[in-house]
Formats: C-alpha cells, sequence, structure tokens
C-alpha cells in the first residue's frame, strides 16, 4: 500500500539498513550482540495533509424583494387604528380586548375579514370628510359578511371566540357604514345565540373573558326590548365566575358603579314583571341612586384639559360615561316604581333630576363625538320615553336628533315611544306582553347600531371588566 512501509525487521537492522531475517533474536543481533527489538511488527507512517476547501458560492438574498404576509399587513394598520388616542374617534371605547386582535390575525378568515372592513371604515368618522362610502370600504364589508356566512356554517368555527368577537366588529362597521336593512334581524339575537353555544368555562384568556363581558350588555339591553332574547341562569353563572370581584374604589378615590352584570341582568325582568319583583326593584334603585350621588361631586371638581389626545381627558370622560350610564339606569327604575305607586311626588321629583342631569351630560359630552360620546343616545332614549315635563321632553328629543346624526338608520324615538307605553300599561295593569311567546308585543332592535352603542353604554360600567363589589 503506498505510504505504508514494508520493512518488518528488528530497529538495529533498520537503523542499519540491513537485511534481518526477523527470528527472535535475529541471527544479526546475535552476532553483532546487539538488543533486538521490534521484529516482525507492522509499521505505518503518517504525514500532514493539508486540506483546502472547495469555496462555495455564496447566495445573496435580496431582502426588498420579500413580500410582507397580508395578516402582517393586515395587523399594522390595526395597530395604527388604535394608536388614535383622539377620544373623538378613539376605539377603545368597544372594549379593552381590540387590543388583542392584531395578535389573532391569520388565525381565522372571518376575524381577518371583519378587522379588514373595520379598519377600511374607521376614517369614514372623521367629520370633514365627504360622506358617500368609498367602494372599496363597501366591498371589503361585502367579503365580511360572506366570510361570517361560510363560518356560520361550520359547526367548530361558530362556536370560536374568533367568530364571536367578529360578528361584534361586522355589527360596528355596519353601523359606521350606515348599512341598514328594514328587515335585518337583531344583532343582538345573533350574539345571544353565539352565546349560548360557546364553551364560556373553557375561556381562560383575558381576550376571551373581556369579549364575553362586553358583549352580554347588549344581549342584556336586547332582552329589555325584547323579551325573547334571554340567556338561561346558568350562562351568568359562567359570566361572573369569568369575573374577578375587587374593591369598587379605584386609585384616582372616584367611587366606581356597584352594579354587577348579574344585577344588570335582571333588569328586563324588572320592566316587563314590575310587581313580582318590587322590593328588588326598590333595593337596587337606592342603591344606582346611591352610585351617582358618590360619584357626581367628584366630577364637578375636575378640571379637562384642552387635548383631545390627552390621556387624563380620557379617563375623565369615562367617569363621567359611567355617571351618565348609572343615571339612566336609576331613571329607568324610577319610572317603574312611578308606575306602581303614581302617588310618590319624591319619585317624581327624582325623575325630573334625573333628565335634567342626563340633558346636561349630553352637551358636556357633544365635543367628544362621535365615539367618545356614543354612550349618550341609550341615556337620552331611556330619558325620552320616562320624561314626564312636556318642556324637558322637548330639550331632550331636541338634543337626540342632534346625536342621531353620528350613527343613522335607526329612529331612536320609536323605542322611546315603546318604553313609554310599557310604563303606561304598568300604571294601568293591562299588559302589553302576553305570557304566550307567539303573542310578544315586542320591539325588536333592527340592525348593528343599537349593538354598538349597548356595548359602548355597557363598557362604561365595566371598563375594568367588572372588578367591583357585588349589589
Amino acid at each position: 500500500m503506498p505510504g505504508v512501509p514494508s520493512s518488518r525487521g528488528c530497529e538495529s537492522c533498520r537503523k542499519s539498513k540491513k537485511k534481518c531475517d526477523q527470528r527472535q533474536p535475529c541471527s544479526r543481533c546475535i552476532r553483532m550482540e546487539l538488543p533486538c527489538e521490534g521484529g516482525g511488527k507492522q509499521r505505518y507512517q503518517f504525514k500532514s495533509v493539508r486540506v483546502i476547501p472547495k469555496v462555495k458560492e455564496q447566495v445573496r438574498w435580496n431582502l426588498n424583494s420579500i413580500s410582507q404576509a397580508p395578516c402582517n399587513q393586515l395587523a399594522t394598520r390595526f395597530i395604527r387604528t388604535l394608536d388614535i388616542s383622539d377620544i373623538r374617534f378613539d376605539i377603545s371605547f368597544y372594549g379593552l380586548f381590540l387590543k388583542d386582535i392584531p395578535r389573532r390575525l391569520g388565525e381565522s378568515a372571518v376575524l381577518d375579514a371583519a378587522a379588514q372592513a373595520l379598519v377600511s371604515s374607521h376614517p369614514l368618522l372623521h367629520p370633514l370628510r365627504n360622506k358617500e362610502v368609498p367602494r372599496d370600504a363597501l366591498v371589503l364589508f361585502g367579503k365580511s359578511l360572506r366570510a361570517l356566512r361560510e363560518c356560520l356554517d361550520n359547526p367548530v368555527e361558530v362556536r370560536s371566540p374568533h367568530t364571536l368577537c367578529a360578528v361584534y366588529l361586522i355589527s360596528i362597521c355596519q353601523a359606521w357604514l350606515g348599512k341598514y336593512e328594514e328587515q335585518s334581524a337583531s344583532h343582538g339575537t345573533a350574539i345571544a345565540h353565539l352565546l349560548r353555544i360557546v364553551d364560556i368555562p373553557r375561556y381562560k384568556s383575558g381576550f376571551e373573558r373581556d369579549l364575553i363581558v362586553t358583549l352580554s350588555v347588549p344581549v342584556i339591553l336586547d332582552g329589555i326590548c325584547n323579551p325573547r332574547v334571554q340567556m338561561a341562569p346558568s350562562f351568568w353563572d359562567n359570566v361572573m365566575a369569568l369575573i374577578q370581584e375587587g374593591s369598587a374604589t379605584a386609585p384616582d378615590g372616584i367611587p366606581r358603579p356597584t352594579t354587577t352584570l348579574l344585577s344588570l341582568s335582571k333588569f328586563p325582568k324588572y320592566l316587563h314583571h314590575p310587581h313580582a319583583h318590587f322590593p328588588e326593584i326598590a333595593k337596587t334603585y337606592i342603591k344606582l341612586r346611591e352610585d351617582a350621588q358618590n360619584i357626581y361631586p367628584y366630577l364637578d371638581q375636575l378640571t379637562e384639559p384642552a387635548g383631545l389626545s390627552s390621556p387624563v381627558l380620557g379617563q375623565r370622560s369615562r367617569h363621567r360615561a359611567a355617571y351618565t350610564v348609572i343615571t339612566a339606569l336609576a331613571l329607568l327604575l324610577n319610572t317603574i316604581l312611578r308606575a306602581l305607586d303614581s302617588e310618590n311626588v319624591m319619585l317624581a321629583q327624582e325623575s325630573t333630576f334625573f333628565c335634567e342631569r342626563i340633558i346636561n351630560e349630553a352637551k358636556l359630552a357633544s365635543s367628544y363625538r362621535p365615539l367618545g360620546a356614543a354612550y349618550v343616545v341609550p341615556c337620552l332614549v331611556v330619558a325620552l320615553g320616562t320624561a314626564e315635563d312636556p318642556q324637558q321632553r322637548a330639550r331632550i328629543e331636541a338634543t337626540l336628533t342632534d346625536y342621531q346624526t353620528d350613527f343613522q338608520g335607526f329612529e331612536w324615538r320609536e323605542l322611546a315611544t315603546w318604553l313609554r307605553a310599557v310604563f303606561q300599561s304598568h300604571r294601568t295593569r293591562e299588559p302589553l306582553i302576553s305570557r304566550n311567546l307567539e303573542d310578544i308585543f315586542a320591539f325588536e332592535v333592527q340592525g348593528a347600531c343599537m349593538t354598538q352603542l349597548q356595548a359602548i353604554f355597557g363598557l362604561c360600567l365595566y371598563s375594568n371588566c367588572n372588578k367591583i363589589k357585588p349589589l
């Protein structure tokens, strides 16, 4: 073998370069009287070899040629919309869980389509923009509806929180676009159906928890208008299990509402069956009245900064929103109690006072329209449906007419008229609503406008995921 020595002679013979007979010891070593070592052994010769690696051609990537994934582009646009801090256009009023949507994009086709429609429609809120809806926004809205229809046919996807979130985003987008159909089904009814079939005990993340709490309020308020929209007691048990109870007083020292979702869920039966729940209604009314009285002195002392993007202004406006919503809920129960006790002068005076407060708060919030004052509309509807003084009622109607231009497509006066008829039925003890579900006289709120305003209405009470003491 090349490079391998063939000699097996002893060391002495090899050094002298003499032939060795390979005996032990060999004859030469005996004759020369030399030590005979290493005879018969195979020897190896090791050589240093320098390996020169073959230079491979480097692959150069043109990073500019890599296109960004569509879901990343959408997430970027959604984050930019979330970053808008101007109180008039701040979409955080629709729920704190919106901030978790960008990281979920790309996981659900219907959520992606709904988010795309939302960010495309948001610029339409600006009062200086042309009121004509761009074709692109309508196309994206149509795509979101098609994606939703396909999702609702999927038995797995229909139970996903992403589907529930998409329905909410689509209802918001529809309200902004002003696209309503007189015969369209109530969004509250659709949301109630989805809430019934989702597995709420499995929901553990903040996104899912806040989503459920946010959408529970439109279901409750829809149930006030439509007794067919009712949730089982087990649903409210599961929802309350999601909610952490904590202190009712915030670090800023301003008291918080003490009305829980469970308490609010009883309002539909208070309105439709007041005689059976009179003591409970009176107790809840007193608590709401105390909440309003505790919060109002702090609001009077607040000096609001001039900047519409100020975080302090956003926080303070939410306090005023909570006060206005509490006042509207108290006014609703006040009118029920007056219907059952028409001789109570104190209740009549408090009703006038509450209506006046709602008018004043509507004027103060007007500069924060549309989103920063969206909670005002449901409060004005309650005031219009309960006010007794003709002059006061005319002022409420004028204010509501002005606010109605923000979200067109629904006649709020019709809802106020319906409320007034319900209260009158309790006074005369001639029920408008029959126990036979097929013969119910119910006011079903059509379209999406009411759904998004109901959600904002509720978030004024539960903006911190209802970390409050129970009523």
